[in-house]
């Protein structure tokens, strides 16, 4: 799945595999988890069965990916929208 989906976060760079995930761009991994299992592991199995669909999925690392589910935005993206 890491490899998959480009094999850093695509926040902040973090390349550690210990730290990445899955982010459902669009916010609707619990719909995901409810329409395959509600693990992560049935996620992954759906995704590798599908040829891992790039539309929709990327990776994010756990910092990110909590940041983004709770604020909606990751305070790396909040940052450089700001800079820009």
């Amino acid at each position: 799945m890491i490899a998959a989906y480009g094999g850093v976060c695509t926040c902040c760079q973090e390349s550690h595999p210990e730290f990445l995930s899955l982010d459902h761009v669009a916010g609707d991994g619990a719909e995901h988890r409810r329409a395959v299992g509600r693990n992560g592991q049935a996620q992954l199995v759906d995704l590798k069965k599908r040829g891992w669909p790039q539309e929709g999925y990327t990776v994010l690392c756990f910092n990110c990916n909590i940041a983004k589910g709770a604020k909606g935005k990751c305070p790396h993206q909040i940052e450089r929208e700001a800079a820009a």
